[in-house]
């Protein structure tokens, strides 16, 4: 069955087509992709999810590729299909050192591989917060810090970690299919 209803670009409404219009500006796509589309029938939706996601994703002192290494990683562990393959898209895009096999081994824990530590500590950290925020402790914290992240890029995290939450539920209980240019990692 199919759970939601794509508004397209030409059947939506002048403010959710601003909000499309915005969307392809900010990030370069030329089509708007099927999230923003289950949610176009709501220009007030619409413009919540996306002031969310590129206020958590394109502000902020934390890079882009880390950002996406944390949406993709939260994403896996939920087992958010669709969302764990638009962000392997963007970390791939985003990060030419890595490649799919590389996150699909991370994902499936297999063979040796391991994160890079650019990745590692960041991601080690958003699993445990995901697992159960109240047991994060103040030594995770630290653990953080002594790799030289500040406080309120923690705090930025942790943004990007809920941010990465709430989609998964989005999607995941829409049981979204996958937009045409996403290749599927769980």
């Amino acid at each position: 069955m199919q759970r939601y209803i794509l508004t397209e670009y030409e059947d939506a409404s002048p403010e959710t087509q601003a909000v499309y219009d915005d969307y392809m500006r900010m990030t370069g796509d030329s089509s708007v992709p099927i999230w923003m589309k289950s949610l176009g029938h709501s220009s007030a939706l619409a413009r919540a999810y996306w002031e969310r996601a590129k206020g958590t994703l394109f502000s902020g002192s934390l890079p882009l590729p880390l950002k996406e290494m944390i949406v993709f990683a939260v994403s896996a562990k939920h087992g958010a299909r669709y969302c764990s393959a638009c962000h392997a898209q963007s970390v791939l895009g985003l990060d030419k050192a890595l490649e799919f096999q590389d996150l699909s081994n991370f994902v499936h824990a297999e063979a040796a591989f391991t994160l890079p530590p650019y990745y590692e500590h960041v991601v080690e950290f958003a699993n445990k917060v995901v697992a159960d925020p109240n047991q994060v402790e103040d030594a995770d914290f630290e653990a953080l810090m002594d790799e030289g992240f500040s406080r309120e890029e923690i705090c930025e995290i942790i943004a990007v970690i809920d941010l990465a939450s709430m989609f998964n539920i989005y999607t995941s209980s829409l049981k979204m299919d996958l937009d045409p240019n996403y290749r599927a990692i769980l």
